[in-house]
């Protein structure tokens, strides 16, 4: 018998917690500060309010309808009878997104881990300098980063080994409250901070010339980048492109109602990113940093921040605690589709399962930090593994599972969606299936073309 979310508010709880992760906290502040502010915001919102709602929402019920794992659910969703190819290739898709990005993944959750210890520690005995030398020397030890990348994998095992109502749901219902908790006391500080309000200005001023609007003519190349580069965030943030949203629909029970849930879901996982930006850019404005600081804007900036006020050394604890909390979340639900697959696949216990997911994925993370700290030099197109798997999949492979299921869903079983979701809405009828079969597919072969 297939298992159940246990209610409603655990389910989207769940589903929120997969999307909030590093991608909100870590990412997109930094994505917004080098591009523009506010313009990135306006076109990541469209891209959310357009794209990432729908999509999301045809993924949740395409699982629902399917109640099965991700590569038999095609076969099993489709009314008439359809080549074994579709689940062949999504299934080996998710099956290599989730193993390359819960690797990479363990090594960057492992360094927020690392911060919670190390500010922890100098909340008693501050004698460990959070600077730029921290970061470098933690990201050039093998065996540091392994370490604290296991600890990561053993929490999300354990976890996940209590079930889904035992385990991920329980888990979201105490973790998301404190994850919003510490996210409003970070943002309450934030407001505090002298010429606070500039960082606000900027985070919500929108540049029309950095659209491509300008008063002598458009530049759709401008457009374009910044369409895509917000998309592609969209994509990422959502975890359209893993299979989490399949399996955790695949959960669901048929009284709950998907699009309200959904937009619940998107609702979360943007108010998230918005809190995050709102504690990052506008402290970078305060102190008269520049807002191009990229990746190490969290793990070297702000603890740069950080030291320079009062209280600075429990802000710091705070914001890695935080940080640690919505990564969790996130690898807790990259994991549960393959989960799900060894268990009905490989008919598996779901302990066994677990461990099997978790070993494989400890194997991996090892071959990536031997060529990411140097011990093996190995590089493909001109990067090591850490950045080639990023860039493969962030660019390339977990888009391509996306274009699968739109695709599949808009062209073979939109009729069972609609019936599923009762959609009556005259516009929500003829939107929804042009954005399935034919919007997203062409905004994805572009992001493709422009990567």
């Amino acid at each position: 018998m297939r298992t159940h979310w246990g209610s409603q508010l655990g389910f989207i709880l769940a589903t929120a917690g997969s999307a909030i992760g590093l991608g909100n906290i870590w990412r997109f502040p930094y994505l917004l500060a080098q591009n523009s502010g506010g313009t990135f915001l306006f076109m990541y919102l469209l891209c959310v309010g357009l794209f990432g709602y729908f999509l999301l929402t045809a993924k949740l019920t395409f699982g629902r309808i399917a109640q099965t794992n991700f590569i038999n659910g095609f076969q099993k969703a489709s009314p008439q009878k359809i080549s074994p190819l579709w689940g062949k290739i999504a299934g080996a898709t998710t099956i290599f997104n989730i193993f390359m990005v819960s690797s990479i993944y363990a090594i960057v959750i492992g360094w927020t881990l690392s911060y919670v210890w190390v500010t922890l520690h100098n909340l008693t005995k501050p004698n460990i300098p959070v600077d730029q030398e921290l970061f470098q020397n933690l990201t050039a030890s093998y065996h540091t980063q392994l370490l604290w990348a296991v600890l990561c994998i053993g929490v999300a095992a354990f976890i996940l080994i209590k079930g889904v109502k035992g385990g991920i749901e329980r888990a979201a219902l105490y973790l998301m409250p404190v994850l919003f908790g510490l996210l409003f006391f970070m943002l309450c500080w934030t407001i505090s901070l002298p010429e606070s309000e500039k960082g606000w200005a900027f985070l919500f001023k929108i540049d029309w010339e950095k659209l491509g609007f300008t008063p002598s003519n458009f530049q759709f190349k401008e457009f374009a980048h910044m369409t895509l580069l917000a998309l592609g965030q969209a994509i990422y943030s959502l975890s359209l492109g893993l299979g989490v949203c399949f399996i955790y629909g695949s959960y669901l029970k048929p009284d709950i109602d998907i699009k309200k849930a959904a937009l619940w879901i998107v609702g979360l996982d943007t108010c998230v990113a918005l809190m995050a930006s709102g504690i990052i850019i506008p402290a970078l404005f305060s102190f008269g940093l520049e807002t191009n600081q990229g990746p190490g804007l969290s793990f070297i900036t702000l603890p740069f921040i950080f030291n320079q006020v009062k209280g600075g050394a429990f802000l710091m604890f705070l914001f890695f605690i935080l940080l640690f909390l919505a990564a969790l979340t996130s690898l807790i639900s990259i994991y549960e589709p393959l989960i799900n697959l060894c268990i009905e696949k490989l008919h598996l216990r779901r302990t066994k399962a677990t461990i099997l997911i978790a070993v494989i994925n400890v194997i991996a993370s090892m071959v990536i930090l031997t060529s990411f700290t140097g011990i093996w030099q190995l590089k493909i197109m001109q990067r090591n593994l850490f950045d080639f798997v990023d860039y493969l999949t962030g660019s390339y492979t977990m888009g391509i599972l996306v274009l699968l299921y739109s695709v599949f869903m808009g062209w073979k079983i939109f009729p069972q969606i609609k019936e599923e979701l009762q959609i009556k809405n005259r516009f929500l009828s003829k939107y929804f299936p042009f954005l399935l079969k034919y919007f997203a597919p062409l905004i994805l072969l572009m992001l493709f073309l422009t990567a």
